[in-house]
């Protein structure tokens, strides 16, 4: 009888088993809230827009027109797009339209007609409609000049080349006195 368990004992614990069951029903409730809020934030996310990839900008001086090339990879342009382009030519703003969708779903070209030159500066802010920015900014290069006229190949004289006079070296003769040296001295 060394084991034998009182009854109100046992009551206790079968009621303490019970208390136990309404815990783990409220952590069931929370893991469930906590399951439908991820699963809310994974529909969220696709919503969720990014800032274009990249800004290509390049102008022409001889046709004085602008050209930047966006690239912004979308499923849907007419829902995810780029909304603002603004350009600005060294300081003041020369284009800040709203657009409504993008022409097409990953790279397009925008072309602006002025006149630039060395060294003006141009800013170019792209922003998505669901978020995100990108900026770039593009100085117009000063042209390469030559410091002198090209000599024209008939003019330069084309000598032959000397040949490299060459040297003997006092070292081998010295290594080959030394060589013979230690072959008498080992016969000896």
């Amino acid at each position: 009888m060394l084991f034998k368990i009182p009854y109100h004992h046992v009551r206790l614990i079968t009621m303490r088993k019970t208390s136990d069951c309404s815990d783990r029903t409220a952590g069931s409730w929370i893991m469930v809230v906590l399951s439908l809020l991820a699963a809310g934030l994974f529909l969220i996310v696709p919503v969720v827009g990014h800032s274009p990839a990249d800004i290509g900008i390049q102008y022409d001086p001889v046709t004085e027109k602008l050209s930047v090339t966006i690239t912004h990879v979308v499923d849907d342009p007419a829902t995810h797009y780029v909304n603002k382009v603004q350009v600005k030519h060294n300081g003041r703003v020369i284009s800040d339209p709203d657009y409504k969708s993008q022409p097409t779903k990953d790279t397009f070209t925008y072309t602006y007609d002025l006149k630039a030159s060395p060294p003006d500066v141009f800013w170019v802010l792209t922003t998505c409609s669901r978020g995100g920015t990108l900026e770039k900014k593009y100085e117009i290069p000063y042209p390469v000049v030559a410091t002198r006229e090209p000599v024209p190949d008939a003019q330069i004289p084309v000598e032959p080349a000397a040949p490299v006079p060459t040297q003997k070296s006092p070292a081998g003769l010295l290594a080959l006195f030394g060589a013979a040296a230690a072959l008498l001295l080992k016969k000896g």
